[in-house]
């Protein structure tokens, strides 16, 4: 009987800690199964993010998705509030920095987990652990920002420093040399050079020597630090800013992008703020706004890299070509450039540059010969019969801001719902309100606004390939011939509920239509 008891207790112990255990483990959800609230909070937070998958871990929804080509981690509560978001980072694509502060702080230790980490109170940050080797080992957490310079140090409470042993280690070698030195006085010697070693005591140099060892290195930094700084300037003559006066969001931004930064500077050119680095062994110009938007990438390429239609072109037009140099504009708006520079066989010793320009899939785009270049205005490739068309499109979203047909209290109540915004692209909807056309945080933002002065709407623009599958399907269904051109996720501030604003277009009888959808894709009248 009693053999059957404590059976049946540790049955029921075994089932309250797997129960326990269960519920640390993450559950994997449908997308049917997460609340709208978490997945449009995913959406604003994250608009051209793709989920990969949705789980359950500590009542809280984990939704894995891609996004700029990195893996994150987002955390969302019930009721759609974020919570933060991590990124995983290769340990070999920690900056430098990092990894040399590691080498030479915690010797012998090993990297156990590395990671980008934000949070609403946080900017991102770089965030790793590391321990000893082998099973059961402490853990100590650093971070970092983003050009890899030490935040926060935290080692657990039985932590042993690693220098510190170093230094214990050394001593019995400098202690050791004491005795070496007395032994002289038991030999027999004159009694005067054995009083020698009396006096010894006094010249005990190597035993308080790490103490003056690390003030001498404490006051070397020091006088570091006190030198001035050299400025740093580009090619151009832009001379680099201090770390601090880069917003916060704009180096959020970057390590979306480039998650390795090195040689790093940042630049103000015109209203971009411009990283320039090393990435993978090659130099990138990264033009982010102050809100930590994307605009484009400038990655330097080598000859090796100018193949198919592109090295086709070149070698039927431009005969005995030598390459000079190749930049690929990588673009948010998907018209990726490639401009590439040779000297003509006629042009090599003169050194004058041909500068051709295709798109993404290496079809000309435009050539501007040395003629052009110095001045004569009318040598255009005769290849290049879309060129005006095609800039008209890359300059898209570029108008000059016309506020002076504005009110003033239409105004005013845009700069009172964004008062860092200062150059709005302003127009007018059918009803008449008033529409503030602008790049946000998430990107291309419109703020609606009515005739008294009402803040209306806040509509953001998603990326077309997320748009839902009951959306798309009714599109084909009752809008045949149309394809979507723009859609964007509308907070409507009167209501306080969510809606999807989606642009079809028909190029075949030029029609444009706008369509209205509420969270679970069905068509609504606004």
């Amino acid at each position: 009987m009693k053999k059957t008891v404590r059976i049946l207790l540790l049955l029921a112990v075994f089932q309250l800690f797997m129960f326990s255990q269960f519920s640390v483990f993450a559950q994997k959800l449908k997308p049917d199964d997460v609340p709208d609230d978490v997945k449009q909070s995913l959406e604003f937070e994250y608009p051209s993010a793709k989920v990969s998958a949705w789980t359950l871990e500590n009542n809280n929804f984990v939704a894995t998705f891609k996004d700029a080509g990195s893996t994150g981690k987002a955390t969302f509560k019930n009721d759609g509030t974020w919570m933060s978001t991590t990124y995983a980072i290769p340990r070999s694509e920690l900056p430098s920095a990092i990894t040399g502060y590691v080498t030479t702080t915690y010797p012998l230790f090993l990297i156990s987990l590395s990671q980008l980490r934000e949070t609403p109170n946080e900017k991102i940050h770089y965030y790793i652990e590391v321990k000893r080797d082998g099973v059961g080992q402490s853990v100590s957490s650093l971070t970092f920002n983003d050009v890899g310079n030490l935040l926060t140090r935290n080692d657990p409470p039985d932590f042993v420093d690693p220098l510190e042993e170093k230094q214990t280690e050394e001593k019995p070698v400098t202690t050791t040399k004491q005795p070496a030195a007395k032994q002289p006085a038991e030999k027999p010697a004159p009694k005067p050079a054995a009083e020698k070693p009396a006096p010894k005591p006094v010249a005990e140099k190597p035993v308080p020597k790490p103490t003056p060892v690390k003030e001498v290195e404490e006051e070397k930094e020091g006088k570091k630090r006190e030198k001035p700084i050299k400025p740093v300037f580009d090619q151009y003559g832009n001379q680099a800013l201090n770390s601090k006066e880069v917003p916060d969001l704009a180096s959020k931004g970057l390590l979306k992008k480039i998650p390795r930064p090195e040689k790093l500077n940042w630049f103000k050119i015109d209203t971009f703020y411009v990283a320039k680095c090393v990435y993978r062994e090659q130099n990138n110009e990264v033009f982010l706004t102050s809100k930590g938007v994307w605009e484009k990438t400038y990655v330097e390429l080598d000859e090796v890299k100018i193949t198919g239609n592109m090295l086709k072109h070149l070698n039927s037009f431009y005969r005995g070509w030598k390459f000079k140099s190749a930049v690929k504009e990588v673009r948010a708006d998907k018209n990726d450039l490639t401009m590439v520079e040779v000297y003509e066989r006629k042009n090599i010793k003169s050194k004058l540059i041909t500068t051709v320009i295709f798109d993404k899939v290496g079809k000309l785009v435009r050539s501007i010969d040395p003629d052009y270049e110095l001045g004569n205005q009318e040598t255009v490739s005769s290849e290049d019969p879309d060129l005006e068309k095609h800039y008209e499109k890359m300059a898209m979203g570029m108008e000059t801001n016309t506020n002076d047909d504005v009110p003033v209290e239409i105004s005013n109540a845009f700069k009172a719902k964004y008062p860092r915004i200062t150059n709005p692209t302003w127009g007018r909807d059918e009803d008449g309100n008033y529409l503030a056309t602008y790049m946000g945080t998430k990107g291309k933002e419109i703020c609606v606004i009515g005739q008294s002065g009402t803040v209306l709407q806040i509509q953001t623009i998603g990326n077309i390939d997320l748009l839902s599958s009951n959306i798309q399907n009714y599109i084909k269904q009752n809008h045949k011939g149309y394809k979507v051109d723009e859609f964007y996720a509308v907070k409507d501030l009167l209501s306080k509920k969510n809606f999807y604003k989606v642009i079809i277009i028909n190029k075949k009888i030029d029609d444009e239509q706008v369509l209205w959808f509420d969270t679970a894709g069905k068509p609504v009248n606004m």
